[in-house]
């Protein structure tokens, strides 16, 4: 007998907006745009005939039938991803997921990935840079690297680096525009913030006893990897941060022209979810990460 099955991308679409009650959120979950979640749920409503959700304003809500729907579903997508990795296990290659910021996988772990995957080819790792947390963290990843702050790792996670602070610019820069021999003479220069991180420079400069900081010319870009790249391309200087600035540091690309490095008082955590807790492989990539956190960005050490 032939199934009546809903498209599986629409299916997908619904799950995740009735997640967040969200369109926008699940988009950025799912990789595709809020215009084409949206299609995609309103495919699915005219598949079943009868609307799933409430729409008012930007605000979604379920309504009673699409909460009992969204709830069977959940139960099922869970037993295809359990199938599935089943499957992908009995063919003697493991899979596991971790979750982290995009720019951190960007910057920092896949030019790793090579060496894991020398050591332990037998492991598929999937990046997932959705933002995810609670039941969605838990559901859809085994690990996932996190800022927190130090007094709340939780007891099952790995401290892999400190969150350092640390001033940076292209040595072309510094040779052309320096020299910068005091935290004042930073405040004569384009300094380069991530809107991400919009405490970092006050941080910094309190830590050094300057209150006047905002009087300095100041570039805002999104995130940590832009303000990185903006310092390489020798437009003003920047906060680097571990393990961000890692391979830049030790490969010369960019300089502390004053090494004083301040602490925020968090840290970058691999946090094991409790489904990554039952990976039989799990501590494999556990203990390489922490091994590869510790042979990162040796050029620190010359810091302090």
């Amino acid at each position: 007998m032939k199934r009546r099955l809903p498209p599986f991308a629409a299916v997908k679409a619904f799950e995740a907006a009735a997640r967040h009650c969200n369109f926008q959120l699940a988009a950025e979950e799912l990789g595709i745009s809020a215009s084409a979640v949206s299609h995609q749920v309103k495919a699915l409503e005219d598949f079943v005939a009868m609307p799933l959700f409430i729409r008012r304003n930007n605000r979604l809500i379920l309504r009673e039938v699409g909460q009992a729907y969204f709830e069977r579903l959940s139960v099922a997508l869970d037993g295809i991803e359990m199938a599935t990795d089943t499957l992908a296990r009995s063919t003697g290659r493991s899979q596991l997921t971790l979750n982290l910021f995009p720019s951190l996988a960007d910057v920092w772990l896949i030019p790793q990935l090579g060496d894991f995957h020398q050591k332990h080819s037998d492991i598929a790792v999937r990046l997932s840079t959705s933002e995810l947390a609670g039941d969605g963290l838990n559901r859809e990843a085994d690990f996932a690297l996190v800022y927190l702050p130090k007094e709340e790792v939780p007891e099952n996670a790995a401290v892999l680096f400190s969150d350092d602070i640390v001033p940076v610019a292209a040595p072309e820069y510094l040779a052309a525009h320096g020299p910068v021999e005091s935290p004042q003479d930073l405040l004569q220069h384009t300094l380069i913030a991530s809107l991400s991180e919009d405490e970092e420079w006050k941080s910094w400069f309190e830590a050094q006893g300057i209150a006047d900081h905002r009087k300095a010319r100041y570039m805002e870009l999104d995130m940590c990897s832009s303000c990185l790249k903006a310092a390489k391309e020798g437009l003003g200087i920047t906060m680097g941060r571990r393990p961000y600035l890692d391979h830049d540091l030790v490969a010369g690309r960019l300089v502390a022209p004053l090494p004083t490095v301040v602490s925020t008082g968090w840290c970058l955590a691999l946090v094991t979810t409790p489904r990554g807790a039952g990976l039989p492989y799990g501590p494999r990539f556990r203990n390489w990460m922490i091994a590869v956190s510790g042979e990162s960005g040796n050029a620190w050490a010359a810091l302090g």
